[in-house]
């Protein structure tokens, strides 16, 4: 109770008496209260007087405080009154000070202003000095120098000063952007043409290097001494910041780096770098057609001075420029791209503060102020230079922006967008020209198609004449020299055509693109290599495959299908057949050692199929693409040599009736049959095995000789129709059997030159090496071309399927196949010539039963005739062997027929064998003419007549015992019973036929006798 407050007590009282109605309660609670008061009282009271004393001394204490703070008072006002009177003093002293001071700065500003004027004046001097000295660097910092003594130029003594400075500061930043344009662009191009230059020697680039390095140790001594009779007081700490490299160098005859290096430190300390970066972004794409050009007119330069000094005549037109432009370009392309990827890994050291001098300046102010705090002295420590911080462009543009610059120069080469006028300088259009001796080929034979000598100039003789004149004799003649070509022209509004000439190392062609196709095969690879662009990003392989695959493969088949003349329409009329029937110039004949001529549409069938292989050797990836269009010339023509033979072997009578040779081998059983005759089967491995000359030996002997004939005369005899031929079931047209012959020759020559190319097709599919060998033919082109060698990565990339090579083989054979069907035709139309006389013969033979005398028969003479002309006819258009082919075995057949007619005769008295004898022998001297082996098969049949002299029949049974069994049995016994039915009615009584018929059989087959 006694820890609680008072408050809470009084309370606790005041609520006990107000809720205590009890009156004695109340009284009791009073006393308690009072009690209480008391005795705090008393509590008080005695605390009071045990408190007196300390009260009395802290009274006495307060006391001598309150004194000691009021003596303090007074003398703290003695004090500020004193501290006001030397403030007063102070302040007097302060503005004397202040004014020895100003006056002191005012004497040093004076001092230093008089001493930066006379440098300032030189200022411009030193800083044209640097300029000519190419001290760039230097020059940069001198600028910055004197911006910093910006306030001595706005004195009007020294304003044209300051005009001087900014024309230097001017020229300087020009001078930056010439040299940093030069270095980039201009100096790799034309270090690299100067190493093209013909003219340009070993010993000539060591003695220049040697007297460069003399002259460069001269200018050195002079520009040391130069250079430390000007310098400038307050370059001093801008030169120490300069490394050695740059110091007192010339920049021309430095590497590449250094170069850079001195233009990109100068323009950053200048502030002129990002605006130099984007007036060399702008610049890039016209500075690298700029490599172009001068590349160009170097390539016509160099092919003028060797031209000079060879004494040859101006080559024009010549693809091989175009390959040496893209070739010397590309790699003046990557020497810009070389020195660009060294601006931008510069452009990053800066942005790091990294570059030579941003360390160099690092290091030397932290020297300085090592030594200001070592040597406890002041010593002034220049303000830091700042540089200014470039941004950085992506060599992504510059890739891009190069193949977009290779990409138009093969747009304009190819005539991607068909602005050559192709009209200029007397030439015909290209793309609607069907002549192919005017179109542009990769070979040109034009000349041997020419049906007439192209006309000459009758010039009038001059006294003097000056053939390496510089003056010209037209300006065709000059434009023509200088590779200037015409574009497209234009009309203006005066109604006057004006001309705009552009020079070209070559003619713009879209057929260009066979030359430069594996160079830009190569440069797209090696820029690949180089850098990973995306697809969408590269500019020149997708201006390269679209032009080829959209553009160059469709109008190249076309034009090398006008040039071979294929007719459009299935229609035959006799323009087609009169052109199709054409034979090549006697010239052309020459050149391709032919002994005989063949169709001027098969030769221009090669020269395309030539031309088609030649691209698949260019071009590798679209090879798919021009085997597609050799089979479809080789169908074509084979389609057109078709109908001309069948238009040639039908008769015009009877449709779908031909003559009998061709409706023999028209039917696939019988050619068949005919294939494997032993005569065509002979020729076909000889012709296979020339060079086998042992095998050949021993199949041509006699024996084998006679077997081959005697089977062959069987099967014809057998096929020959019984009934009687028309003069209308043989060729008697010897035009036409030449037309035949030379169908054959032509075909079969074409099918002999196009072997060879498939079979390096063929390899090729399994190694490509063999594309080498693809144009083995000499191109010409109308001037000396290197050859191009192509590089393996190149013919790696061949596409040439399977399926089209079968195609490829199978319309080969086919050509083939026609070829040796018409050569059967022959083959079969000369023995049928043969048995369609001689049945004529056989039906008059009643006349040789009553000869009254012994001339030749009429059909036999006819048959000579024939005979003869055939051989003239073939002779002149089939070679030796095959000619030797179609009448070997002639007079073996024709010996045959004649035995084995002899019962056509009813009977003949001896004059008619007398006649008969004449008419074999006839036959056998037109045979001998021929030069063939026929002549003893023919001499047989004379023989075999001449046993009808015989009186008795027993002498034909000695002579088969003497000469033993030259006949069959049944020729002997068909002699007998012609012999039988010649005698007279009486001598027939005596005659017994069967009796001598079985001596004949007994002398054929004595083992029947002796067995009886």
């Amino acid at each position: 109770m006694e820890r609680q407050s008072t408050t809470f007590i009084l309370i606790k009282i005041l609520r006990d008496l107000n809720l205590n109605t009890n009156i004695e309660a109340r009284e009791q609670r009073l006393r308690y209260v009072k009690d209480r008061f008391q005795r705090s009282n008393t509590n008080i009271e005695r605390c009071i007087k045990a408190s007196t004393s300390n009260l009395t001394e802290l009274i006495t204490n307060f006391s001598d405080i309150s004194t000691s703070i009021e003596q303090s008072k007074n003398r703290i006002e003695n004090v500020r009154q004193s501290l006001r009177e030397c403030k007063n003093l102070l302040l007097l002293k302060r503005q004397q000070i202040r004014k020895l001071w100003v006056a002191t700065y005012e004497e040093n500003a004076l001092d230093r202003i008089y001493l930066n004027i006379h440098e300032l004046k030189h200022v411009p001097s030193r800083l044209q000095f640097y300029l000519n000295k190419r001290l760039y660097i230097h020059a940069s910092l001198l600028l910055l120098k004197a911006k910093e003594h910006q306030e001595l130029r706005l004195i009007n003594a020294l304003s044209h000063i300051d005009l001087q400075i900014k024309e230097e500061r001017l020229a300087l930043e020009d001078q930056l952007h010439f040299e940093l344009i030069y270095h980039l662009f201009d100096k790799p191009s034309r270090d690299i043409l100067g190493n093209k230059n013909l003219s340009s020697t070993i010993n000539k680039n060591d003695q220049h290097s040697v007297s460069r390095l003399r002259e460069n140790r001269l200018l050195r001594k002079q520009l040391d001494h130069e250079f430390e009779e000007g310098k400038l007081s307050f370059e001093y700490h801008s030169l120490a910041i300069i490394p050695d490299k740059y110091m007192l160098v010339d920049i021309r005859n430095q590497p590449s780096n250094i170069y850079l290096d001195v233009l990109l430190q100068s323009l950053s300390i200048v502030w002129n770098l990002n605006e130099t970066l984007d007036f060399v972004q702008k610049q890039f794409y016209e500075q690298l057609y700029r490599i172009v050009l001068r590349t160009t007119q170097h390539i016509i330069d160099n092919n003028l001075i060797v031209s000079n000094y060879s004494n040859q005549n101006l080559i024009l037109n010549n693809t091989d420029c175009l390959r040496d432009l893209l070739e010397i370009t590309y790699e003046q392309f990557k020497c810009v791209v070389k020195n660009m990827e060294y601006l931008i890994n510069m452009l990053k050291l800066l942005q790091d503060h990294q570059t030579p001098i941003q360390i160099q300046q690092k290091e030397y102010l932290a020297s300085l102020k090592q030594n200001d705090h070592e040597s406890g002295e002041h010593i002034s420590v220049p303000n830091e230079i700042k540089f200014e911080i470039p941004y950085i462009f992506s060599i992504e543009s510059v890739w891009e922006t190069l193949q977009q610059v290779l990409s138009d120069v093969l747009s304009e080469y190819i005539d991607f967008d068909n602005l050559l006028d192709t009209s200029s300088f007397g030439s015909s259009s290209i793309s609607h020209s069907n002549d192919y001796t005017n179109r542009p080929s990769l070979i040109d034979f034009s000349q041997y198609l020419t049906k007439r000598a192209p006309p000459r100039s009758q010039q009038i003789p001059r006294l003097f004449e000056f053939s390496q004149s510089a003056q010209y004799n037209s300006m065709t003649l000059y434009l023509q020299e200088q590779n200037c070509f015409v574009l497209k022209q234009e009309a203006s509004t005066t109604k006057q055509r004006t001309t705009t000439y552009k020079q070209y190392v070559c003619k713009p062609n879209y057929r260009n693109i066979t030359a430069v196709h594996d160079i830009l095969q190569r440069i797209i690879e090696d820029i690949d290599t180089n850098y990973k662009l995306h697809t969408t990003k590269r500019i020149l392989d997708r201006k390269l495959t679209l032009f080829i695959r959209d553009r160059f493969i469709g109008r190249v088949i076309k034009d090398i299908r006008d040039s071979a003349q294929l007719s459009s329409s299935l229609s035959s009329t006799i323009t087609d057949r009169n052109r199709l029937i054409e034979l090549i110039p006697s010239v052309l004949q020459k050149q391709l050692e032919l002994s005989i001529p063949i169709l001027q549409s098969t030769y221009l069938i090669f020269k395309s199929c030539e031309e088609l292989c030649a691209l698949v050797k260019c071009l590798p990836p679209y090879a798919d693409d021009f085997c597609q269009a050799i089979v479809d010339l080789l169908f074509k023509h084979r389609e057109s040599c078709n109908k001309l033979f069948l238009s040639i072997v039908e008769k015009t009578d009877s449709l779908g009736v031909s003559i009998y040779s061709n409706e023999w081998v028209k039917d696939p059983d019988i050619n068949r049959h005919l294939r494997t005759m032993p005569a065509f089967d002979a020729f076909i491995r000889m012709t296979k095995q020339e060079h086998l000359i042992n095998n050949d030996n021993e199949d041509d002997n006699v024996e084998n000789i006679r077997f081959r004939q005697t089977k062959e005369t069987e099967t014809l005899l057998i096929n020959f129709s019984q009934n009687e031929m028309s003069i209308d079931d043989i060729c008697t047209n010897y035009k036409h059997i030449t037309v035949l012959a030379t169908i054959h020759e032509s075909l079969d020559w074409l099918y002999c030159k196009l072997v060879h190319y498939f079979d390096i097709l063929d390899k090729c599919s399994n190694d490509t090496k063999y594309l080498d060998a693809l144009t083995q033919t000499t191109v010409k082109l109308g001037f000396t071309t290197r050859s191009i060698k192509q590089n393996s990565s190149h013919y790696d990339q061949l596409k040439l399927s399977r399926i089209n090579l079968e195609i490829f083989s199978n319309a080969m054979k086919t050509t083939l196949t026609l070829s040796y069907d018409i050569l059967l035709v022959l083959f079969l139309e000369i023995r049928l010539h043969c048995f369609y006389y001689l049945s004529l013969f056989f039906r008059n033979t009643f006349h040789y039963a009553y000869a009254i005398d012994t001339d030749l028969d009429e059909n036999i003479m006819a048959l000579n005739r024939d005979l003869t002309h055939l051989q003239e006819t073939l002779n002149s258009s089939l070679n030796e062997k095959k000619f030797s082919f179609l009448f070997q075995g002639l007079g073996f057949v024709l010996a045959t027929i004649l035995i084995r007619s002899s019962p056509r005769f009813n009977r003949i008295n001896e004059l008619g064998v007398t006649k008969i004898c004449r008419n074999i022998f006839a036959i056998e001297q037109t045979l001998t003419q021929i030069r063939t082996v026929g002549d003893a098969e023919l001499m047989r049949a004379h023989q075999y007549y001449e046993l009808l002299y015989a009186i008795k029949p027993e002498d034909i049974l000695h002579i088969i015992e003497e000469h033993g069994q030259e006949y069959s049995e049944q020729d002997y016994l068909h002699l007998l019973q012609l012999q039988s039915r010649s005698l007279s009615s009486d001598e027939r009584e005596n005659f017994d036929l069967s009796k001598y018929e079985q001596l004949v059989k007994t002398a054929f087959n004595p083992k029947v006798k002796n067995s009886n």
